[in-house]
């Protein structure tokens, strides 16, 4: 009776495994250094950058090895297994074993798997020992907790939960596992493998999967995914789903054992299997022969999704070397910085990023309108284009003041060109046609200006942010005696490094030629929700673009009144800070409950880098975002 083949999977890699291999199979070595741009070798022998353990690496390394092993002894050997079957990545050995694709082609799709896998939402995972899988489903089933399946099924008492961070770490979960007279060990992932939260991975992973030829097998693999033998052909489907669904471990061993097999061998490094096919072998599970039935889910449905809800600044959030930090270290976000940049030039011949970026400049105000207006729109869409690289997209848009001409645009209703055009030509009527004004961001209540006439006279409300602080907008003479005034009262206030008073009657000389320019673009209807701040209200399509996109920059911003309107349930969604100063960031911490969550992605303080890190950590945290 020939022999079955297992191949170990994540949790098996040690530094110095493949030792005396890679020597052997030169011309497979050089094709892997090919396909991941880096030395195999050095990687599994020394690990000189210590990356072994992060799973982009782990699951090539571990292809690698169990692959060249498996070569190894058949060759030396000159007999192949009967069955094949492999512990979650472990199946890719399998399947080239069984001549499903070439060592290559397997090494491509490994990689791209540890790469998305690698990307996934922030999860965890732990190990539930001595409890049968009734018990382990009961007690799961009597917690509050909606995001927690059961990964791996490896024995009879042997479990891996995988799931939400918070809730895989609540001390309830310990504790009920405790009282169940089970031991719950707390696993050095950093996401919730073969769970739900592995959705995107698995959708994500289909499509490419799609642009490769799968070919019939020559040897039966058992699948995690099913515990019964790869169907001999068209078998793709069973690839993805492996990555979202349980590994049936216990079940599919027992069902070889069932077929009369029990000569195991474990081909690759480390000896898990080889322990837990001797305590299956000791313990099998009772299986039919025919189709598996499909395992109950571990949970409830799942908590709705969190929508992530991108908010973009206008003017007042600008500053010299904005991005800066993102500029010289993340590609997406300067090719995209770089586009603009081009654009700028072609319509209005001067370069946006000489100027934000003049190291000469740094610490005095961007308040050139021939310039911010351009920079922020061209920041606040750079910003997104980085995000949604990483795989992060919005579910809605909102907008404050210019900012609503950037959630247009990644909505959809305006193109890039149309929206950056039609800033780029806006600054230049408002530097040429309107008189120099400015805007003056008060940390008091909206009622002080409504009821102390005396103190504002004829400057313009041009925004309310939150119960405690409004922006109004006048003549630069005005705001200075203003701000001599509120001083005196001790009511504090700041000048936004503005030269002109948006929102106010000083704009009224441009109006016929703004709505002229917005005329000679055709805005689409929006791909995605946008929330206006000028409405207080969601944009929908309106009746005359050439219109709302004046009213824009005219009409005051109320900020306060859309998101009492529009976010009457905030836990359900995260608010995204795409503006240059982490100012919605503050307004959210300084002005709303705390049920409000949201992160910037950069700030003025420089630490680009760090914000950023702080932004995805906090997004990897939230349900199925």
């Amino acid at each position: 009776m020939r022999s079955v083949y297992v191949f170990p999977g994540q949790g098996s890699q040690h530094k110095g495994m493949g030792a005396g291999l890679f020597e052997k199979f030169p011309e497979l070595v050089a094709q892997a250094d090919d396909v991941l741009g880096y030395s195999i070798e050095d990687l599994c022998l020394r690990d000189p950058d210590r990356v072994l353990s992060r799973t982009q690496y782990t699951q090539p390394a571990l292809y690698v090895v169990n692959s060249l092993t498996y070569l190894e002894r058949t060759t030396e050997r000159g007999e192949l297994p009967a069955v094949v079957a492999g512990h979650s990545l472990g199946e890719y050995c399998a399947l080239f074993a069984a001549g499903a694709f070439d060592f290559a082609t397997g090494l491509r799709l490994v990689a791209k798997r540890g790469e998305l896998m690698s990307q996934a939402p922030k999860g965890a995972m732990a190990a539930v020992v001595n409890l049968d899988e009734e018990r382990v489903r009961e007690v799961l089933s009597g917690l509050p907790f909606r995001n927690i399946d059961i990964a791996n099924i490896n024995a009879r008492t042997q479990f891996i939960l995988s799931g939400e961070y918070d809730e895989l770490h609540d001390p309830q979960l310990r504790a009920a596992y405790t009282e169940a007279g089970a031991r719950l060990v707390p696993l050095n992932v950093s996401a919730a493998f073969h769970s739900r939260c592995m959705t995107a991975v698995q959708q994500e992973f289909a499509r490419y999967l799609a642009g490769f030829e799968l070919a019939e097998l020559t040897l039966p693999v058992v699948a995690n995914y099913t515990a019964r033998p790869y169907p001999a052909k068209d078998y793709a489907d069973h690839l993805a789903h492996q990555i979202s669904s349980s590994v049936r471990w216990y079940e599919s061993m027992s069902w070889l054992i069932a077929q009369g097999h029990r000569d195991f061998h474990e081909i690759g490094p480390g000896n898990v299997l080889t322990k837990l096919t001797a305590q299956i072998l000791k313990d099998p599970l009772p299986v039919t022969t025919g189709p598996a039935p499909q395992p109950p889910p571990a949970t409830v449905q799942a908590r709705p999704r969190t929508e992530l809800v991108f908010m973009y600044g206008g003017q007042g959030t600008q500053y010299h070397q904005m991005g800066r930090g993102l500029y010289d270290t993340d590609p997406v976000f300067r090719a995209a910085m770089d586009r603009c940049d081009a654009a700028h030039r072609a319509t209005a011949g001067t370069s946006l990023l000489a100027t934000v970026y003049d190291d000469t400049r740094k610490g005095r105000p961007l308040d050139d309108i021939l310039t911010s207006h351009a920079a922020l729109y061209s920041i606040g869409y750079s910003l997104t284009e980085m995000l949604r690289a990483e795989g992060i997209h919005p579910d809605a848009v909102l907008g404050h003041s210019l900012g609503e001409y950037i959630a247009a645009t990644v909505a959809g209703a305006l193109s890039f060109e149309d929206g950056l055009r039609l800033v780029t030509s806006q600054a230049r009527l408002l530097h040429e046609r309107c008189p120099d004004g400015g805007m003056l961001s008060v940390l008091d209540t909206p009622h002080l200006y409504r009821t102390r006439r005396d103190l504002f006279g004829d400057i313009a409300l041009a925004a309310v942010n939150y119960d405690r602080n409004f922006v109004v907008s006048g003549a630069d003479t005005r705001l200075a005696d203003l701000q001599k005034s509120l001083d005196t009262e001790g009511v504090i206030s700041v000048r936004l490094p503005v030269r002109h008073a948006f929102h106010s009657a000083l704009l009224d000389p441009i109006e016929w030629d703004c709505l002229s320019l917005a005329r000679n673009i055709t805005p689409a209807p929006p791909r995605l929700t946008v929330h206006s701040s000028m409405l207080a209200g969601r944009l929908g399509t309106p009746r005359s673009w050439d219109e709302h996109l004046w009213n824009v920059i005219r009409r005051p911003v109320r900020l306060d009144e859309l998101m009492a309107s529009e976010f009457t349930t905030p836990d359900r969604h995260f608010f995204v800070d795409l503006s240059a100063s982490g100012s919605f960031a503050n307004f959210l911490k300084h002005g709303y409950s705390t049920k409000f969550r949201g992160a910037p992605a950069i700030n003025q303080f420089g630490n680009n880098s760090g914000t950023i890190r702080d932004l995805r950590d906090k997004l990897l945290r939230l349900p199925g975002a």
